[in-house]
């Protein structure tokens, strides 16, 4: 009994119904691969930002960064050629007035201190000694008046004397003429050395005076070499902080050349720099923020640099509030300029590389969050984080922010999970 015949038949019937089978389920899946969005247009929702579009006011304010900057400063240079023989305080360090930061060195200076002081010791000797001989002269003068003076008694005695013997014929009058004449003669040296004793005193007060003048320009020629030699040592002459030593131990330097930049750190103004395409919105003294990474200060501006340097211009802050503890000159701070209000305007957070007066092309997401497509809109003004949307958008649009710069040839995206 034969019964492999009709398995044969059986298998022959089922091989094309495989192969047809096998088509449909190819035909099938082109087809929906087909109605369906390709890999390049799909992206996970967790590689996106998105934000609602809102409705309202929004503060205007322009962003800007610098440093703080010492509204007092003192730049230190040195009084003559030197060299620099010791470093004792480098930037950064807190100084008062009277501190020391660099001592110098000059031969021919501690000489010229030598020379002048010695200078001054002579012309004090000279007048000490000048003062003595006058006196000893002084004294001698008087001597010399005291024993006319005693001539003069005598005489006057012989004179009296004489006049009663003369009466008496005892003197002979030739004699009492002579004690007469002897007594005039004396008298008038005494007024000559009295008047000599009075002009000697004008002559040695002149002297005495011009000794002095003599020491008085020694001390004044010292007093000056002195202080060029005491600014050797660099001293801050504020209360402040050492911001910058261009010097090396061991340098030599020249008359002028800079040593140090002190600065205080009680008196300080923030210096910011803003991009030249938003400076038409600041204006003087409107409000400012300053952050200084541990605190905010506030305060107005003051000045406006009119130099345009690399696109940005230079906007100075006068600080009005009392600055956070790690305000120092020359720290990084972030200024945020407060410049208006638009009232009742649509606004989002900044995308990626939106900018004021733009026009670009955002995905915006469907009620489900499951599509995106694309969308012409208008950027109007800038404020922090957000950005007004001056066209192609309403409230409650939700857009991606992220950078799509990879999808934008394509109109629309899928938002998978």
């Amino acid at each position: 009994m034969d019964i492999k015949a009709p398995e044969k038949k059986k298998k022959q019937f089922q091989q094309p119904m495989v192969i047809v089978i096998m088509i449909v389920v190819i035909i099938s899946y082109s087809l929906w691969s087909f109605t369906q969005p390709s890999a390049s247009e799909k992206i996970s929702n967790s590689q996106v930002w998105t934000d609602f579009v809102k409705q309202g006011d929004i503060e205007l304010s322009v962003e800007g960064y610098g440093k703080l900057k010492s509204k007092e400063q003192r730049l230190l240079t040195t009084p003559a050629n030197a060299t620099v023989e010791e470093i004792l305080l480098k930037p950064g360090s807190l100084v008062t007035v009277d501190s020391i930061i660099v001592r110098l060195s000059n031969p021919e200076i501690s000489q010229q201190v030598k020379d002048a002081r010695r200078e001054l010791k002579n012309a004090k000797t000279t007048y000490l000694q000048l003062a003595l001989n006058q006196q000893r002269e002084i004294l001698a003068q008087q001597a010399q008046q005291e024993q006319l003076m005693s001539e003069l008694e005598i005489a006057e005695l012989k004179v009296t004397a004489e006049e009663r013997l003369v009466e008496k014929g005892i003197v002979s009058e030739l004699t009492f003429k002579r004690s007469q004449l002897n007594f005039r003669q004396l008298s008038r040296r005494i007024k000559i050395e009295e008047k000599r004793l009075v002009q000697l005193n004008t002559v040695h007060q002149k002297e005495l005076d011009i000794a002095q003048d003599t020491i008085e320009q020694q001390d004044e020629m010292l007093s000056v070499i002195n202080k060029q030699f005491e600014k050797l040592a660099v001293r801050a002459g504020i209360n402040g902080v050492v911001q910058s030593l261009p010097v090396e131990l061991g340098q030599s330097v020249a008359m002028g050349e800079q040593v140090a930049l002190v600065g205080s750190v009680d008196k300080l103004y923030a210096m910011l720099s803003v991009s030249q395409s938003e400076m038409e919105f600041i204006e003087l003294n409107q409000l400012v923020e300053i952050d200084t990474r541990n605190g905010v200060a506030t305060g107005i501006v003051s000045r406006i640099n009119p130099v345009v340097e690399q696109g940005m211009v230079a906007i100075e802050v006068n600080i009005t509030s009392d600055l956070p503890n790690n305000a120092r000159p020359e720290l990084n701070v972030d200024g945020v300029i407060s410049t208006g209000t638009l009232t009742n305007v649509m606004y989002i957070k900044k995308p990626i590389n939106a900018s004021s007066g733009l026009k670009a092309t955002l995905f915006k997401m469907n009620d489900e969050a499951e599509q995106a497509e694309q969308v012409d809109i208008v950027y109007g003004r800038e404020s922090g984080e957000f950005i007004q949307i001056v066209s192609g958008a309403h409230a409650q649009d939700n857009f991606i922010l992220s950078d799509m710069s990879r999808w934008a040839k394509s109109s629309s995206i899928t938002i998978t999970q």
